[in-house]
This record gives structure tokens, sequence and C-alpha cells, in this order.
């Protein structure tokens, strides 16, 4: 493991020998004027009409945002091939680079774009893999307007064995940057069609789902019994227990060589959690960054390279 690690001054030198889970604060959540009009919007409305307040909760939950598409994303696409991987709800976009004997799979996270992951393409395919990104239902250029943690680990297992099946493609590792680590998560636990895959690195992953929807509460403002209700009301919807679906709870499970990064500054989703699931997931490697926070994270030199490197390690290994 100690050949994977960076010696770049991004990178901070805690270890997961040092973290002491319970102790750590959370990181503070922004408030810009849109959000504290959101906050009092839904609580008011919490207040006032439980139930409506409930439902509009659970749309709000499980619709993604959909964010403008930056340049560099545009550039990223132009270098790889387009693809169209049928699923169910309709064919999910994607994008593939490279013709290496072994696939790497990119995974965006909540309201992201495959794309996003799009500078570890090329320094992937110079490490001899072929890489595949897509955008999950819901997301992106993908079919839909909402999506859930369900929907998403799907789609994943749903790449993963076309790729394999259609392809021939051997998909070697998964780098899931977000919630997209907890989809990636449940697919390898519930899921034959994920056993090939060997390696894993999450940026900046959660945890467990309830530190995701007590964040999305103090978001959005709704008092505590609505969003208990929203929750009951998913759970019923999607024959899920969230509490059952987190990481950290899957991770005995899953077996496979992790890398986690995570930025002490993240105020999306808390260095905390990354901390918490390091503790958590047998083997696994933390590294803790400075300054990048939830994004910058997708296009760092050094943590591309540190996820590239974690990645290659083992497929030049001998068989």
């Amino acid at each position: 493991m100690d050949k994977a690690l960076a010696t770049t001054s991004g990178f901070d030198k805690s270890t997961i020998g040092r973290i002491n889970s319970e102790n750590l604060p959370m990181a503070p959540v922004a408030a810009p004027l849109g959000h504290r009009l959101i906050r009092g919007f839904g609580g008011a409305l919490g207040r006032l009409a439980p139930g409506p307040a409930s439902s509009l909760a659970r749309h709000w939950f499980l619709s993604p945002p959909r964010r403008g598409v930056p340049t560099r994303e545009a550039w990223w696409a132009t270098d790889g091939d387009a693809l169209g991987i049928p699923a169910a709800g309709g064919t999910l976009a994607a994008w593939s680079w490279g013709w290496g004997p072994k696939t790497v799979v990119l995974v965006h996270g909540w309201g992201g774009r495959g794309l996003q992951l799009g500078a570890f393409a090329a320094p992937l395919v110079e490490a001899g893999f072929r890489v595949v990104a897509f955008d999950a239902p819901g997301h992106g250029q993908s079919p839909g307007r909402s999506s859930s943690l369900p929907a998403m680990a799907s789609a994943v297992e749903r790449v993963v064995g076309h790729l394999e099946r259609v392809d021939g493609a051997e998909v070697h590792g998964v780098m899931a940057h977000s919630f997209g680590a907890a989809a990636v998560t449940l697919a390898l636990a519930r899921s034959s069609a994920m056993a090939s895959v060997g390696r894993l690195v999450f940026l900046a992953p959660p945890a467990d789902l309830r530190s995701l929807i007590r964040r999305f509460g103090a978001l959005t403002g709704f008092p505590e019994p609505v969003v208990h209700r929203m929750r009951r009301s998913i759970e019923g919807r999607f024959g899920i227990v969230f509490d059952e679906l987190g990481p950290k709870v899957l991770a005995p499970q899953v077996g496979r060589p992790l890398l986690i990064v995570h930025d002490r500054g993240d105020t999306e989703i808390p260095w905390r959690d990354g901390a918490t699931l390091a503790r958590a997931w047998p083997g696994a490697l933390l590294r803790s960054t400075r300054g990048l926070g939830h994004f910058r994270l997708l296009r760092d030199p050094s943590v591309v390279g540190l996820g590239v490197d974690f990645l290659a390690e083992a497929a030049a290994d001998p068989e």
C-alpha cells in the first residue's frame, strides 16, 4: 500500500491509526441567501402543513439538480467515443476512452455527470486502461427527472454487466465520487455482476445515508418530523431501510481494496465521513487533502496521480 502514497504538499500527513472518528468536527454548512430562503420556506411549510411538506421533501430529495456543463467537460467528451448503454427507463449516456485490456468505470455523485471525472481519463489510458464514464438515471444527458440510491446502484450494475457481456471487457476497477461511492458499494454488496471489480477509489464518499438525510433537512429547513416522514415514505416506496444501505454498514461485505481521498475542508460531505468509512472498511487507505473542497478534488493533479497509481499497481501484478 505504501507505494500508492503521494508525497506532495497537497496531502496532509494523517493516517487511519490516528483518527478518532467520535471526536471529529463536522464541516460548516454554507448559507447563501438562496439557501436561507429555502430553509425559511421549508420550515414554515413543515409547521403549517406537515403532510404536503413531506411530499415536497420527498420530491426534492429524489430530484437531482442539473447544473451547467463547463468547457473542460466538453473537451474531455470530444477525446472519447460516445456510447449508449441500455438500462431500465432508457439508454444511459456514456463515453469511452482507450482500448486497454482492463477497464476502469468512473461514477459521478448526486447531481453530477460522468464527465466530471474526465481528468482521470487520459492518465488512466496512459496507464494501459480503457476508461468508461456514464450519466446515471436522472442525471446529465441520461433520461429521467428523478433518481435514487437503488437506481444509481442498478445503473452501475447495468454498465459493468454491459461492458463485460457485450464488449467482452474486464472491469478491473471503479472510481466513484461522493454519493456515487454509496451506489457502487451497494452494487458490489448485492450483485454478482460486479464480481470482476478488483479495486476501488472513492473521492469524498459518505459514510452512511443518515448523515445525508440530516444534511438535507439542514439545507431545506424541513422540521425533523417532516424529514422522518419523508424517509419512511421513501423506504416504503423502494422497499429499503436506509440504515442497512450505508457504505460503512456494507463495507465488511464488499472485501475490495479501497483508497479514499477526502478534503478536510469539504463542506458537501465532511471529511469525517471519509475517515469513518476508512475505519469501517477492512484494509482501506485514507489520504486527506487541504484546500480542494468537494469538487476540485476531481481534477487536482496529485489526486489524479494517486488514484491512477492505486489502480495501476494491482493491474501490473502477475496473474
